[in-house]
């Protein structure tokens, strides 16, 4: 059962006020206030330390996860607009090179919709599945020897739009099977945990009062862990990035192959239809 991260970062924020509150009470069943207020003077330094150093820390980390995100997105993007470019530019080539891209293509715009970009995929086919049909394509591009000036124009055009094709596929297949660290996890729960426990050691007279300033500072802290959570792996969980330029591809390619089968029918008719002259005899001497 696959955990959704919606309902994980939902966990982390109620979870973490809760228990952030939960332990405040605590501390202060043990500790009468009065001793807490001797300590304000020392755990107000420490405390703008601390958390002076866990906002940077955070807030680095919520930036370069959203960055990121955005460029997976981007990179997204410009390899179905490469998968589209190359099916177009065969159209210039020879027939039968035009024919072995055109289903190459196609393939691979199957292969990551259905494949790669479905959420019940196990994460090792997620990265494997399209390589065949790209293969196909660079051999058929690469054995191919263009003869006039369209074709060779084209031709140079096509090599250089399979090399960003399967360059941004690579970055997607990386990006997939990175995020963050263990290590930097475990800093930024722990940093968490410590920043909420110094605000422990302040004595408040109002209980309600300290109950709402801690749940606040907790309530703070956990959201932006979520952010954390949620785009951690632009590729994976409820804010995925969503193949919607693959699935216009997909529409595009149908659309033109199915013009192309009925252009060869009509032409096949033609050509069958037509009428069959006998030579004229020569007249007999």
């Amino acid at each position: 059962m696959v955990v959704g991260s919606w309902i994980v970062g939902i966990i982390v924020v109620f979870g973490g006020t809760l228990g952030s509150i939960l332990g405040m009470l605590w501390v202060r069943k043990i500790f009468h206030v009065t001793k807490l207020e001797s300590h304000h003077e020392v755990a107000g330094y420490l405390l703008s330390v601390i958390g002076t150093l866990y906002a940077v820390l955070l807030g680095l980390i919520v930036v370069d996860v959203q960055s990121k995100y955005q460029q997976a997105q981007l990179m997204a993007e410009t390899e179905a607009n490469a998968a589209a470019d190359m099916f177009l530019l065969g159209q210039a080539l020879a027939p039968a090179t035009r024919d072995k891209l055109s289903e190459g293509i196609a393939e691979y715009v199957d292969v990551v919709l259905e494949k790669e970009w479905g959420s019940d995929v196990p994460r090792a086919s997620f990265t494997e599945g399209s390589v065949v049909p790209l293969r196909k394509v660079w051999q058929t591009l690469g054995s191919y020897e263009p003869v006039t000036n369209r074709e060779i124009a084209c031709y140079s055009t096509a090599l250089t739009t399979l090399g960003q094709l399967a360059d941004a596929r690579r970055f997607r297949v990386v990006s997939t099977r990175g995020g963050i660290s263990e290590i930097l996890w475990g800093v930024l729960i722990v940093g968490g945990i410590c920043t909420v426990l110094f605000t422990y050691f302040f004595g408040v007279e109002n209980a309600i009062a300290h109950i709402a300033m801690t749940a606040l500072v907790s309530l703070c802290l956990s959201l932006n862990v979520m952010l954390v959570v949620l785009f951690s792996n632009p590729y994976r969980g409820d804010l995925k990035i969503q193949p919607d330029g693959f699935r216009y591809d997909q529409r595009m390619i149908q659309t033109l192959l199915k013009e192309r089968a009925e252009r060869k029918a009509v032409e096949k008719t033609a050509t069958g239809s037509k009428p069959i002259v006998k030579p004229a005899m020569p007249p007999a001497p």
